[in-house]
């Protein structure tokens, strides 16, 4: 743990006078439109928990924002951290539990916050981290009269390896305007400017921080509506969709800004569009039906909203009015992260199937079969949101620190983002399958240090066979997340590819968590919460048809075994190659 010393603050250096008392309450900011201009930095709105976390004899302990201890609640941040049994440190930030496209969730969180004592279980299901932005004391010593630009340097210098901490992004000398686009692209809250120069004002609202929440605007078409409670006759609510292939697919009830202007407006227009059955093609969430009036998808309206969830609503949808356009203009926005159902876990987005043409497995035209489109698909439905967040942040930790370090993790990023964009129908090697394996690994070490231990061979007899393109790294990132991640002393992962007669087989293994009694010995049997290795069953087996298997070995507590078979064929060979075994 890096000490007030080690970095060169002294007690007066910090701002620290005699008797001061500890911070009880954070700072908060001020509602407002993003400042222009220079002396601001601008931060990302995480939706979360508020929290001040403190440092002392007994570990971490974590406090609202209302004074409320919920250290019990989130057991998992204070274990195996070593900043967490150092005396005298305190933190603001927000504990976060992330969506299945990697946005904070309110949603998931209220599932651990209600929890006082989480069983490993649904800390495994719902796992959160805690979102430092701002450092209080260090060592006792107060940081709060330093400025803003002091405390987030401080703050990059402690070391608060070995824990669920992240230290989300603050931009200086960048346009406001790009930082709230980007906040929009990526389905986050808001944004906040915090000057440059500002004191840490405990408890206290300023408007030396200034935040913005990000609202959206959307066309919708008027599925039905629903009376208000004390006037039967009136609108209370709206319900809405927008069109999709199958139909029209629910979006909402919008209750907020449903006015007596609103009202007004719908007066006479909705009671000829009435009719028996819903117009809706998908199915009303629980609880939304009753006395609804259902309406012929007519009528289109606008709502301003936060974000669309993963499960495909509008978040906080407010009536804007009528709009004068056919319901056929009416489409949802293409979102960075993609939308998917409740009912897939993380893995399935991550993974989801590729359509891919089934050809037969021959030397001669195996190298033909997924489409351009196909592969390029494939291998953005990789692209883990949640692996870029967190690459990116473990990065910006080493730019101040370790310069050089910061170079060379970019570097392997942008090898690895180049590898996995790759756009054409080719098939890839063994070789540089697992080469991109263990640029993923370097990236994910820069963030778990001495957590995750990485070991990466193949052998060179099979490193031209040839394979379908990031086959390799879902099964690695499976790995690290449902194996090391949810073990408090981490562990290793490795990755070998070898000859077996005329075969080639790659070897993905951890001594993690392990996937429980429900994964057993073949792919097909896999639980949806590892889709990945299904997914990748079935790529291997549109490519090489039954020339090819995958077989699972795992058992809870000791880890996880992948093991993909293949037919050894190289792309120079009109035959399938006999490899010798090493």
């Amino acid at each position: 743990m890096t000490d007030v010393a080690t970095l060169g603050f002294s007690g007066a250096a910090l701002g620290t006078t005699a008797g001061e008392a500890s911070p009880g309450r954070p700072m908060l900011a001020s509602a407002g439109d993003i400042p222009r201009g220079a002396g601001w930095a601008f931060e990302f709105v995480w939706d979360g928990l508020r929290c001040l976390a403190r440092t002392g004899a007994d570990g971490l302990v974590l406090v609202t924002e209302a004074g409320r201890d919920v250290t019990s609640h989130f057991p998992e941040l204070g274990v195996s951290a070593p900043w967490t049994s150092t005396e005298g440190l305190v933190l603001d930030g927000v504990v976060v539990a992330l969506d299945g496209v990697g946005r904070p969730s309110a949603g998931k969180l209220r599932r651990r916050a209600r929890v006082a004592h989480p069983s490993e279980i649904l800390q495994a299901r719902v796992p959160v981290s805690f979102y430092v932005f701002d450092v209080l004391e260090v060592a006792g010593a107060s940081t709060r009269r330093l400025p803003y630009r002091q405390r987030r340097e401080l703050l990059a210098e402690l070391d608060l390896s070995g824990s669920r901490v992240v230290i989300p992004p603050s931009f200086t000398g960048v346009d406001a305007d790009a930082v709230v686009s980007t906040a929009r692209r990526y389905g986050l809250d808001g944004v906040v400017a915090k000057r440059l120069e500002s004191t840490y004002q405990v408890g206290r609202r300023s408007r030396s921080w200034i935040e913005a929440p990000v609202r959206r605007t959307q066309d919708v078409v008027v599925g039905g509506w629903i009376p208000a409670r004390d006037r039967p006759g009136t609108v209370g609510a709206l319900l809405v969709g927008v069109p999709g292939e199958s139909g029209l697919s629910y979006s909402g009830r919008v209750v907020t800004g449903v006015t007596a202007a609103a009202r007004r407006e719908l007066d006479g227009i909705l009671t000829p569009l009435e009719r028996e059955v819903s117009p809706f093609a998908t199915a009303l969430p629980e609880g939304e039906g009753g006395a609804v009036h259902w309406l012929a998808p007519r009528l289109v309206g606008q709502v301003e909203h936060r974000r669309w969830t993963a499960t495909g609503l509008l978040e906080r949808p407010t009536w804007q009015g009528l709009r004068a356009a056919h319901p056929a203009t009416v489409a949802a926005p293409v979102l960075s992260a993609p939308v998917v159902d409740t009912d897939l876990e993380l893995d399935d987005l991550e993974t989801a199937e590729v359509p891919t043409r089934r050809t037969p497995a021959t030397p001669a035209d195996v190298v033909a079969v997924p489409s351009a489109e196909d592969v390029e698909s494939a291998l953005r439905s990789r692209f883990s949101a949640h692996f870029v967040h967190n690459t990116l942040t473990a990065i910006a930790s080493y730019v101040r620190t370790d310069p050089g370090r910061a170079r060379e993790l970019l570097t392997e990023f942008a090898d690895f983002t180049r590898y996995s964009f790759r756009s054409g129908g080719e098939l890839t090697t063994v070789g540089d399958e697992l080469h991109n394996a263990e640029r993923y690994l370097t990236l994910e070490q820069a963030r778990f240090g001495q957590r995750l231990r990485a070991e990466v061979a193949v052998a060179p007899e099979v490193r031209h066979v040839l394979v379908p393109p990031f086959v390799v790294a879902p099964l690695v990132e499976n790995a690290v997340r449902h194996g090391i991640e949810p073990v408090p002393g981490g562990g290793s992962v490795s990755v070998f590819a070898s000859g077996s007669g005329s075969d080639c087989v790659i070897t993905v293994s951890d001594d993690g968590a392990g996937m429980g009694p429900e994964a057993t010995r073949t792919a097909s049997q896999v639980d949806r919460r590892h889709g990945g290795i299904a997914e990748v069953s079935r790529r291997l087996h549109a490519t090489f048809g039954s020339q090819c298997d995958v077989h699972v070995d795992t058992r809870p507590g000791v880890g996880t075994a992948v093991r993909l078979r293949l037919p050894a064929i190289t792309a120079s060979a009109a035959e399938p190659s006999r490899v010798l075994v090493g």
